[in-house]
């Protein structure tokens, strides 16, 4: 599946793998004692990386903690913080009540949608934070373009997703939340970027 299938909807292979992590996570952050959540990523892991730029809403946002840290490096390629939790109701798993996912934007970005395939609708673009964004899916996601990584935030509702944009903040860098993000590195917003 390419890029584009895994923007329109959230990963499976992220949907298990909260499901199980929330499956062992008590009240709280799941985590060892030592500061590491599940999903195999600490905090530490996430300010040393180096890959491209990472942004997360720290460690609670919108009365939600944060539950997992993921990295997914295959047919995808993002860091995804994963805040609060669901019960899953089958074995198909549940999506969390709101997800960061930082994507390099050479693999993903807004230009992806610039021709929506047959049936989807277009997106709603607006600026937020001082960098381009959009919102699909009746604005339970919203995307921006922020230096040379894209942000996909996926929330219950719009309010939810502004919310979470206005709390982003750098984890390998210094923006603090509700400053300015990095404006796109030229060719990040025509997908023109190497890897």
């Amino acid at each position: 599946m390419g890029v584009l299938g895994v923007g329109l909807a959230r990963s499976p292979a992220v949907v298990v793998a909260v499901t199980l992590a929330l499956a062992l996570a008590d009240s709280g952050p799941a985590s060892d004692g030592r500061g590491k959540l599940e999903g195999g990523f600490s905090a530490e892991h996430a300010r040393q990386f180096d890959e491209f730029p990472l942004y997360s809403a720290g460690e609670r946002i919108d009365g939600l903690p944060l539950v997992a840290v993921l990295r997914r490096d295959d047919t995808a390629d993002y860091v995804s913080f994963v805040y609060g939790d669901c019960l899953a109701e089958d074995e198909s798993g549940c999506a969390p009540p709101a997800e960061i996912q930082i994507w390099p934007a050479c693999r993903r970005s807004l230009a992806l949608y610039d021709s929506p395939q047959a049936g989807s609708q277009l997106p709603e673009r607006l600026s937020t934070r001082g960098v381009p964004a959009a919102f699909f899916d009746g604005g339970t996601r919203l995307e921006l373009q922020a230096g040379s990584s894209t942000i996909v935030i996926f929330a219950g509702e719009r309010a939810r997703a502004l919310r979470i944009a206005a709390a982003l903040r750098a984890v390998n860098g210094s923006v603090g939340p509700g400053r300015p993000l990095p404006q796109p590195e030229p060719g990040a917003i025509g997908a023109a970027m190497d890897c």
